[in-house]
């Protein structure tokens, strides 16, 4: 999970709901494709909660980080929005089958609001670790199933990825030919160099 900063509202957008008025996210429908396809160019064409490089087509959806059922007022929230991965493993999915409570939120990395490398931190083994046994860390690492056993391997194989090749690839040429999990590809770099 990275930081995501979120620009300006996009005119579309906020035309289509002073015209339309919307009430529900259904009816939202007419612009939901172009607005999940500048939202996931925000985002760097990877899923706000895991990372993992996404296409823009069947494989990711607009998610309500605080969701809708909780939070009807929020629901046309710009700021509120983020670009998931369609798994039910981990993700938006799987944090939204967690979610009990409006409470919950409060013990949740929100990446729009919080800088998630505050709170979680990477290791050469692929796994997600709460920094110093931050709470907010460890819960966010739940919700998200962040250590979801494909992620893990993923992430691992990634891992010695940066080792063998961060003697050839500057950090930003690693990030680019990588394509997904940006944190953790500068964190593993920094912290390999370093040694």
């Amino acid at each position: 999970m990275k930081q995501i900063i979120k620009k300006s509202i996009p005119g579309f957008f906020s035309k289509f709901v002073a015209h339309n008025k919307p009430r529900t996210w259904d009816e939202a429908t007419p612009i939901r494709s172009q607005l999940r396809t500048h939202i996931l160019t925000e985002q760097g064409h990877c899923c706000a909660y895991s990372e993992i490089r996404l296409n823009g087509g069947a494989d990711c959806h607009i998610d309500h980080y605080r969701t809708r059922n909780l939070f009807p007022e929020k629901t046309f929230d710009y700021y509120n929005m983020m670009v998931s991965c369609n798994a039910e493993e981990y993700g938006a999915k799987f944090k939204d089958k967690c979610i009990t409570s409006k409470s919950d939120y409060n013990d949740l990395i929100n990446p729009v609001e919080d800088n998630p490398s505050d709170y979680i931190e990477f290791a050469f083994t692929g796994d997600v670790l709460p920094v110093s046994n931050s709470s907010k860390g460890e819960k966010t690492i739940t919700y998200f199933n962040l250590n979801e056993n494909s992620l893990l391997e993923r992430r691992k194989t990634i891992a010695l990825y940066v080792v063998q090749m961060k003697n050839y690839l500057t950090e930003d040429e690693l990030v680019e030919a990588i394509g997904e999990f940006e944190s953790m590809v500068r964190q593993l770099y920094r912290n390999s160099t370093a040694q």
